[in-house]
């Protein structure tokens, strides 16, 4: 593959083994939305770096694996504690998903 793909709305996918462009960076641009006078930060924006985060624990786990697996490392705790860093981060994120469709449905559900 050469690159993310963008769907019609012109937004880059995600990539398996790829690095999410963090704020400010030259790949993704200024991504996080500046929030109104008297706001915090943007709940985008708190849900993007949530997700960066998660990417890197896959990312340092994928890269401990490799490395226990060539024998360059001799720590298996190590390798295995970010495995299941890795493994739980993910877990939460697809049940915070799971939670937010509920929702949406719940919200769709009501009656005017």
């Amino acid at each position: 593959m050469t690159g993310p793909v963008a769907p019609s709305g012109g937004i880059p996918l995600w990539e398996p083994g790829s690095r999410i462009a963090g704020p400010g960076s030259a790949q993704g641009g200024d991504a996080s939305p500046k929030p109104a006078a008297g706001e915090g930060p943007g709940f985008l924006a708190e849900l993007q770096k949530a997700l960066w985060q998660v990417n890197a624990f896959q990312l340092e786990a994928q890269a401990a694996g490799q490395a226990l697996a060539s024998g360059s490392v001799d720590d298996v705790a190590k390798a295995m504690i970010a495995a299941q860093k890795a493994s739980l981060a993910l877990e939460l994120t697809v049940e915070v998903r799971n939670r937010a469709i509920e929702a949406y449905q719940e919200v769709m559900r009501m009656q005017i």
